[in-house]
């Protein structure tokens, strides 16, 4: 596994070959960029057919636009920038409900909630838990759901969401907090649930 000093100086080599229009850049850039390009797409669309065709759209995309491609970020920046572009194209062109099956979702959303303590019924709260919040999540709007995912499955700060979404600072606050918000009330009988039973 590369040091982050080693992906940086990576990166860096392979803007100043866009820039230098080496025409073989582009094979080094899916072989760098392919598994954290994929890793996204699988994140947004939940549907490894889904994810592959997003993930080669993209790098088809990239190659087509790295004559504007100015060096001005990371490539791992502006491919992630083409990964949410794409995705929220697809999602509002066909209406598309990704399928979701998440293995943890943030405390944000779930707070005042206490999950059961471990007996024979453990596997199955947590089993009907992880569809409620997947069938939560596909009603989020395909904005609010990609702000969500890249703030709180990819730790990114606000900064960094909006320039992977090509939006302001403030409009990604109010994305995440709507889908906060919605997925708080989605969820809010696992709350009253709870408080039912103290």
């Amino acid at each position: 596994m590369r040091s982050s000093a080693a992906v940086i100086e990576l990166d860096r080599q392979l803007v100043e070959r866009v820039l230098a229009k080496d025409p073989t850049v582009i094979e080094d850039i899916v072989r760098t960029y392919k598994r954290e390009v994929y890793h996204l797409a699988l994140q947004l669309c939940r549907d490894h057919d889904d994810a592959e065709d997003l993930t080669q759209e993209v790098f088809i995309r990239a190659w087509k636009s790295l004559d504007s491609f100015r060096g001005d970020a990371r490539l791992s920046t502006w491919l992630h920038r083409i990964t949410v572009n794409l995705y929220l194209n697809i999602a509002r062109s066909k209406e598309y409900i990704a399928r979701k099956q998440w293995d943890s979702f943030d405390e944000e959303v779930m707070s005042g909630t206490q999950s059961a303590e471990y007996d024979p019924e453990h596997e199955l709260f947590i089993e009907q838990l992880r569809q409620h919040v997947d069938e939560a999540l596909t009603k989020l709007s395909p904005a609010q759901r990609t702000a969500f995912i890249l703030r709180h499955y990819y730790d990114l700060s606000i900064r960094e969401i909006a320039e992977r979404m090509n939006n302001t600072e403030g409009t990604v606050k109010v994305l995440l907090f709507r889908a906060v918000r919605n997925l708080q009330k989605l969820l809010s009988f696992y709350r009253d649930n709870n408080a039912a039973s103290r």
